[in-house]
Protein backbone atom coordinates (compact mmCIF):
# COMPACT_ATOMS: atom_id res chain seq x y z
CA UNK A 1 0.00 0.00 0.00
CA UNK A 2 2.65 1.98 0.92
CA UNK A 3 4.81 1.57 -2.31
CA UNK A 4 1.55 1.96 -4.29
CA UNK A 5 1.13 5.64 -2.42
CA UNK A 6 4.41 6.19 -3.53
CA UNK A 7 4.39 5.56 -7.17
CA UNK A 8 0.80 7.73 -6.93
CA UNK A 9 2.47 10.34 -5.88
CA UNK A 10 5.97 10.12 -7.85
CA UNK A 11 3.19 9.98 -10.59
CA UNK A 12 1.44 13.18 -9.47
CA UNK A 13 5.22 14.94 -8.90
CA UNK A 14 6.24 14.42 -12.67
CA UNK A 15 2.65 15.43 -13.86
CA UNK A 16 3.25 18.64 -11.68
CA UNK A 17 6.96 19.02 -13.62
CA UNK A 18 5.42 18.59 -17.07
CA UNK A 19 2.63 20.65 -16.79
CA UNK A 20 5.14 23.28 -14.88
CA UNK A 21 7.53 23.18 -17.52
CA UNK A 22 4.59 23.44 -20.67
CA UNK A 23 3.38 26.67 -18.33
CA UNK A 24 6.97 27.94 -18.92
CA UNK A 25 6.84 26.69 -22.28
CA UNK A 26 3.96 28.96 -23.15
CA UNK A 27 4.94 31.63 -21.49
CA UNK A 28 7.84 32.26 -23.40
CA UNK A 29 6.08 31.60 -26.68
CA UNK A 30 3.56 34.68 -25.57
CA UNK A 31 7.16 36.89 -24.36
CA UNK A 32 8.50 36.16 -27.51
CA UNK A 33 4.93 36.58 -29.43
CA UNK A 34 4.99 39.70 -27.54
CA UNK A 35 8.65 40.92 -28.57
CA UNK A 36 8.27 39.86 -31.88
CA UNK A 37 5.31 42.42 -32.05
CA UNK A 38 6.91 44.79 -30.64
CA UNK A 39 10.15 44.39 -32.76
CA UNK A 40 7.45 44.49 -35.98
CA UNK A 41 5.70 47.92 -34.35
CA UNK A 42 9.12 49.47 -33.73
CA UNK A 43 10.61 48.55 -37.18
CA UNK A 44 7.51 49.91 -39.04
CA UNK A 45 7.89 53.10 -37.02
CA UNK A 46 11.46 53.52 -37.54
CA UNK A 47 10.44 52.45 -41.58
CA UNK A 48 7.88 55.24 -41.02
CA UNK A 49 10.42 57.77 -39.20
CA UNK A 50 13.19 56.99 -42.24
CA UNK A 51 10.29 57.42 -44.81
CA UNK A 52 9.34 60.97 -43.49
CA UNK A 53 12.45 62.00 -42.97
CA UNK A 54 13.39 60.80 -46.75
CA UNK A 55 10.45 63.25 -48.20
CA UNK A 56 11.12 65.59 -45.68
CA UNK A 57 15.13 65.63 -47.21
CA UNK A 58 13.66 65.39 -50.90
CA UNK A 59 11.46 68.06 -50.36
CA UNK A 60 14.48 70.31 -49.04
CA UNK A 61 16.71 69.07 -51.86
CA UNK A 62 13.67 69.96 -54.19
CA UNK A 63 13.23 73.32 -52.33
CA UNK A 64 16.68 74.02 -52.94
CA UNK A 65 17.17 73.11 -56.17
CA UNK A 66 14.73 74.79 -57.14
CA UNK A 67 16.34 78.03 -55.30
CA UNK A 68 19.29 76.82 -56.99
CA UNK A 69 17.69 77.23 -60.45
CA UNK A 70 15.97 80.35 -60.04
CA UNK A 71 19.50 81.90 -59.01
CA UNK A 72 20.92 80.13 -61.88
CA UNK A 73 18.23 81.17 -64.16
CA UNK A 74 18.38 84.96 -62.43
CA UNK A 75 22.51 84.85 -63.13
CA UNK A 76 21.86 83.59 -66.83
CA UNK A 77 19.20 86.62 -67.53
CA UNK A 78 21.48 88.82 -66.05
CA UNK A 79 24.51 87.62 -68.25
CA UNK A 80 22.82 87.45 -71.38
CA UNK A 81 20.82 90.55 -70.80
CA UNK A 82 21.99 93.91 -69.90
CA UNK A 83 22.47 93.63 -65.55
CA UNK A 84 25.89 92.37 -65.22
CA UNK A 85 28.62 95.25 -64.96
CA UNK A 86 31.61 95.73 -63.13
CA UNK A 87 31.27 99.78 -62.47
CA UNK A 88 28.48 101.70 -61.72
CA UNK A 89 24.70 100.11 -62.38
CA UNK A 90 22.88 98.05 -64.54
CA UNK A 91 21.80 99.66 -67.63
CA UNK A 92 18.18 99.32 -66.76
CA UNK A 93 18.96 101.17 -63.60
CA UNK A 94 20.46 103.35 -65.37
CA UNK A 95 18.15 104.09 -67.69
CA UNK A 96 15.25 104.92 -65.01
CA UNK A 97 17.20 107.77 -63.83
CA UNK A 98 17.63 111.03 -65.84
CA UNK A 99 20.88 114.29 -66.05
CA UNK A 100 23.39 114.03 -63.37
CA UNK A 101 21.68 111.21 -61.09
CA UNK A 102 21.88 108.97 -64.75
CA UNK A 103 25.42 110.04 -64.93
CA UNK A 104 26.87 109.27 -61.99
CA UNK A 105 24.74 105.77 -62.08
CA UNK A 106 26.47 104.95 -65.35
CA UNK A 107 29.82 106.19 -64.43
CA UNK A 108 30.15 107.70 -67.54
CA UNK A 109 28.02 107.47 -70.96
CA UNK A 110 25.40 104.92 -71.60
CA UNK A 111 24.41 104.03 -75.68
CA UNK A 112 22.25 101.36 -76.88
CA UNK A 113 19.95 102.08 -80.48
CA UNK A 114 17.69 103.60 -78.01
CA UNK A 115 20.06 106.82 -77.23
CA UNK A 116 21.76 108.48 -74.77
CA UNK A 117 21.18 106.82 -71.17
CA UNK A 118 18.77 104.74 -72.61
CA UNK A 119 18.89 100.72 -72.07
CA UNK A 120 17.67 97.95 -74.51
CA UNK A 121 16.55 94.59 -72.98
CA UNK A 122 17.84 91.60 -73.85
CA UNK A 123 21.17 91.93 -75.64
CA UNK A 124 24.66 92.07 -73.26
CA UNK A 125 26.79 95.23 -71.56
CA UNK A 126 29.98 96.19 -73.15
CA UNK A 127 31.59 98.55 -70.74
CA UNK A 128 35.15 100.38 -72.04
CA UNK A 129 37.09 102.38 -69.81
CA UNK A 130 38.79 105.62 -71.57
CA UNK A 131 40.31 108.77 -70.66
CA UNK A 132 40.54 111.94 -72.60
CA UNK A 133 44.15 112.34 -72.94
CA UNK A 134 45.20 108.41 -72.84
CA UNK A 135 47.56 108.14 -76.43
CA UNK A 136 46.64 104.33 -76.52
CA UNK A 137 42.33 105.41 -75.87
CA UNK A 138 42.60 108.30 -78.45
CA UNK A 139 44.13 105.55 -81.18
CA UNK A 140 41.85 103.18 -80.39
CA UNK A 141 38.92 106.27 -81.00
CA UNK A 142 40.35 107.40 -84.17
CA UNK A 143 40.63 103.32 -85.54
CA UNK A 144 37.62 101.81 -84.15
CA UNK A 145 35.53 104.35 -82.08
CA UNK A 146 33.22 104.36 -84.97
CA UNK A 147 32.48 100.49 -85.00
CA UNK A 148 32.57 100.50 -81.30
CA UNK A 149 29.39 102.64 -81.40
CA UNK A 150 27.79 100.84 -84.11
CA UNK A 151 27.46 97.90 -81.72
CA UNK A 152 25.25 100.05 -79.35
CA UNK A 153 23.36 101.90 -82.52
CA UNK A 154 22.50 98.59 -83.86
CA UNK A 155 20.64 97.59 -81.17
CA UNK A 156 23.32 94.80 -79.97
CA UNK A 157 24.76 95.87 -76.69
CA UNK A 158 24.20 98.25 -74.10
CA UNK A 159 27.73 100.00 -74.51
CA UNK A 160 28.80 101.92 -71.14
CA UNK A 161 31.90 104.37 -71.84
CA UNK A 162 33.21 104.50 -68.36
CA UNK A 163 35.21 108.16 -68.14
CA UNK A 164 38.69 107.74 -66.26
CA UNK A 165 41.66 110.05 -65.15
CA UNK A 166 44.51 107.87 -65.90
CA UNK A 167 46.56 110.27 -68.02
CA UNK A 168 47.42 113.26 -65.43
CA UNK A 169 47.03 115.93 -67.59
CA UNK A 170 44.62 118.87 -67.53
CA UNK A 171 42.67 118.46 -70.37
CA UNK A 172 42.29 114.76 -69.26
CA UNK A 173 40.29 116.15 -66.12
CA UNK A 174 38.69 119.48 -67.77
CA UNK A 175 37.33 117.67 -71.11
CA UNK A 176 35.78 114.39 -68.89
CA UNK A 177 34.32 116.83 -66.16
CA UNK A 178 32.96 118.94 -69.05
CA UNK A 179 31.42 115.93 -71.25
CA UNK A 180 29.59 114.61 -67.75
CA UNK A 181 28.31 118.13 -67.38
CA UNK A 182 26.70 117.81 -71.21
CA UNK A 183 25.70 114.68 -70.20
CA UNK A 184 23.87 115.83 -67.28
CA UNK A 185 22.40 118.71 -69.13
CA UNK A 186 21.94 118.08 -73.08
CA UNK A 187 22.20 114.54 -73.49
CA UNK A 188 21.47 114.75 -76.98
CA UNK A 189 24.33 116.54 -77.67
CA UNK A 190 26.73 114.40 -75.69
CA UNK A 191 28.25 111.67 -78.02
CA UNK A 192 28.90 114.45 -80.61
CA UNK A 193 31.16 116.05 -78.11
CA UNK A 194 32.38 112.51 -76.79
CA UNK A 195 33.69 112.21 -80.16
CA UNK A 196 35.03 115.78 -80.90
CA UNK A 197 36.92 115.74 -77.40
CA UNK A 198 38.31 112.77 -78.62
CA UNK A 199 39.26 113.79 -82.02
CA UNK A 200 40.69 117.23 -81.27
CA UNK A 201 43.04 115.12 -78.21
CA UNK A 202 44.52 112.93 -81.24
CA UNK A 203 45.25 115.63 -83.46
CA UNK A 204 46.60 117.82 -80.92
CA UNK A 205 49.03 114.81 -79.14
CA UNK A 206 49.93 113.37 -83.05
CA UNK A 207 50.14 117.01 -84.43
CA UNK A 208 54.00 116.03 -84.98
CA UNK A 209 53.61 112.59 -85.67
CA UNK A 210 52.86 109.31 -83.91
CA UNK A 211 56.46 108.77 -82.28
CA UNK A 212 56.73 111.97 -81.44
CA UNK A 213 52.93 111.66 -79.71
CA UNK A 214 54.09 108.82 -77.82
CA UNK A 215 57.11 110.38 -76.63
CA UNK A 216 55.65 112.97 -75.18
CA UNK A 217 52.64 112.23 -73.88
CA UNK A 218 50.99 115.47 -75.12
CA UNK A 219 53.14 117.53 -72.39
CA UNK A 220 54.32 119.80 -75.25
CA UNK A 221 50.31 120.50 -76.04
CA UNK A 222 47.82 123.02 -75.31
CA UNK A 223 46.41 119.67 -73.62
CA UNK A 224 49.27 120.41 -70.95
CA UNK A 225 47.78 123.53 -69.97
CA UNK A 226 44.78 123.93 -68.01
CA UNK A 227 43.67 127.81 -69.36
CA UNK A 228 44.13 126.22 -73.45
CA UNK A 229 42.92 123.52 -72.18
CA UNK A 230 39.70 125.08 -71.11
CA UNK A 231 39.42 127.73 -73.86
CA UNK A 232 39.48 124.87 -76.64
CA UNK A 233 36.89 122.28 -74.69
CA UNK A 234 34.92 125.23 -74.84
CA UNK A 235 35.00 126.49 -78.25
CA UNK A 236 34.27 122.88 -79.20
CA UNK A 237 31.30 122.90 -77.21
CA UNK A 238 30.08 125.92 -78.59
CA UNK A 239 30.29 124.45 -82.17
CA UNK A 240 28.38 121.96 -81.42
CA UNK A 241 25.57 124.10 -81.03
CA UNK A 242 25.92 123.10 -76.67
CA UNK A 243 24.07 125.89 -74.18
CA UNK A 244 25.92 128.82 -72.99
CA UNK A 245 24.72 128.04 -69.67
CA UNK A 246 26.42 124.33 -69.69
CA UNK A 247 29.42 125.47 -71.17
CA UNK A 248 29.82 128.37 -68.24
CA UNK A 249 30.19 125.34 -65.89
CA UNK A 250 33.31 123.67 -67.34
CA UNK A 251 36.28 125.11 -65.23
CA UNK A 252 40.24 124.37 -65.37
CA UNK A 253 39.58 122.37 -62.03
CA UNK A 254 43.04 119.93 -62.80
CA UNK A 255 41.24 118.02 -59.96
CA UNK A 256 37.96 116.23 -60.09
CA UNK A 257 37.25 113.77 -56.71
CA UNK A 258 34.15 112.51 -58.94
CA UNK A 259 36.05 111.16 -61.74
CA UNK A 260 39.09 109.90 -58.95
CA UNK A 261 36.30 108.27 -57.15
CA UNK A 262 35.10 106.64 -60.62
CA UNK A 263 38.43 104.92 -61.04
CA UNK A 264 39.24 104.06 -58.04
CA UNK A 265 35.54 101.97 -57.79
CA UNK A 266 36.73 100.85 -61.49
CA UNK A 267 40.20 99.56 -60.01
CA UNK A 268 39.00 97.84 -56.98
CA UNK A 269 36.10 95.51 -58.88
CA UNK A 270 38.59 95.06 -62.24
CA UNK A 271 41.36 94.29 -60.03
CA UNK A 272 39.61 90.55 -58.65
CA UNK A 273 40.08 89.80 -62.01
CA UNK A 274 43.16 91.06 -62.78
CA UNK A 275 46.11 92.73 -60.93
CA UNK A 276 46.86 95.33 -63.56
CA UNK A 277 44.12 97.67 -64.67
CA UNK A 278 44.62 100.51 -67.77
CA UNK A 279 43.05 101.99 -70.41
CA UNK A 280 41.21 101.70 -73.06
CA UNK A 281 39.75 98.58 -71.55
CA UNK A 282 37.03 96.15 -72.27
CA UNK A 283 34.47 94.10 -70.21
CA UNK A 284 31.56 92.11 -71.43
CA UNK A 285 28.56 90.90 -68.97
CA UNK A 286 30.68 92.23 -66.16
CA UNK A 287 33.72 89.98 -66.98
CA UNK A 288 37.05 91.88 -68.37
CA UNK A 289 37.56 91.01 -72.30
CA UNK A 290 41.00 89.72 -72.61
CA UNK A 291 41.38 89.75 -76.72
CA UNK A 292 38.87 93.04 -77.87
CA UNK A 293 40.52 93.87 -80.89
CA UNK A 294 41.72 90.88 -83.67
CA UNK A 295 45.30 90.64 -84.93
CA UNK A 296 44.43 92.96 -87.84
CA UNK A 297 43.55 95.39 -85.42
CA UNK A 298 39.57 95.03 -86.47
CA UNK A 299 37.54 94.75 -83.32
CA UNK A 300 36.86 91.83 -82.29
CA UNK A 301 33.30 91.47 -81.99
CA UNK A 302 32.28 87.89 -80.62
CA UNK A 303 34.72 88.53 -77.80
CA UNK A 304 33.02 91.74 -77.06
CA UNK A 305 29.53 90.21 -76.76
CA UNK A 306 30.08 87.41 -75.01
CA UNK A 307 29.74 84.87 -77.77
Amino acid sequence: MTQKKGKIQAGKAKNSAQNQKARQEKLWKQVEAQREAARRKQTMKRALIALVVLVVVAAVALAGYLIAQSGNNQAAEAQNGSGAVISGQSPEKIAALSGKEAVEAAQGILVSDKGVYKAKTGVPTVEMWYSYACPACLNVEKQNGKEILKLAKDGKTNLVLHTVVTHAIPWTVIAGEAAMQVGAEQPDKLLDFHEKLMAVAWETMFAKGEEQGWKDQGQNTIMADAGQSLAKIKEIAKQLGIKDEVIATFAADTESKRLIGWQQQWADAAGKQTKQVGTPMFASNGKLVEKPFNNDGSLNEGALLGK
